[in-house]
């Protein structure tokens, strides 16, 4: 069940006000709050902006805290650790991918490992996951992911954000977004770098 309601109700909005402040009808914001409906991806990215807090939050397929405007300003000793923002990921056709650290962005200390960086999303290839141009994804490194997961890999100098499914000695690496064609390439031929654990959105 998503959250709609919940951070609706801390607003101290009614379906009507939220409804206005979306441009859809009550009824629609009804059925969104109750999983009736799907909310369409234009809708989610409004309630991203408006209520400062992820996708996955909104959608309640996380269990972690949302993320609010400015909390990018936070110190590790406010209780986070600062996590590596590296290059770029390219979520449509394959680019190159410089892999300098631009800055640092913080994380709750007991949510994630180590082992893990953020970089940055540049196409709509994983639209259909909630991946957009220019949100960012937090990836743990890990060569040997489950199936199925979304994953950072790279071909030679490319670097692509994928749905990864393994079969026998071939990878198919699939898009979100129903425009893309699914690749499929030699196991031998990829570098799994690390599976995404998180999404945020930049304001």
């Amino acid at each position: 069940m998503n959250r709609l309601k919940e951070l609706r109700a801390q607003r101290g909005l009614t379906q009507e006000d939220l409804g206005h402040i979306l441009g859809v009808q009550k009824a629609a914001v009804c059925k969104y709050e109750n999983g009736r409906v799907n909310i369409p991806n234009s809708v989610l990215m409004q309630l991203v902006r408006y209520f400062g807090c992820s996708a996955d939050y909104i959608l309640g397929t996380d269990e972690v805290t949302p993320l609010i405007k400015g909390m990018q300003k936070k110190s590790p000793a406010e209780g986070a650790k600062m996590v590596p923002l590296i290059g770029m990921v390219h979520a449509g056709l394959p680019m190159f991918a410089s892999e300098n650290i631009t800055e640092y962005l913080p994380v709750s200390d007991y949510s994630f490992s180590d082992d893990c960086f953020f970089m940055q999303v540049e196409g709509d290839c994983m639209t259909g996951d909630h991946i957009i141009e220019g949100s960012l994804v937090l990836v743990e490194k890990d060569q040997s992911p489950y199936n199925n997961s979304i994953c950072v890999v790279r071909m030679g100098d490319e670097v692509l954000l994928r749905r990864v499914q393994f079969f026998e000695n071939h990878l198919a690496l699939i898009p979100s977004n129903p425009v893309y064609e699914p690749l499929i390439v030699r196991s031998g031929d990829v570098e799994i770098i690390g599976r995404v654990l998180e999404v945020r959105i930049s304001f």
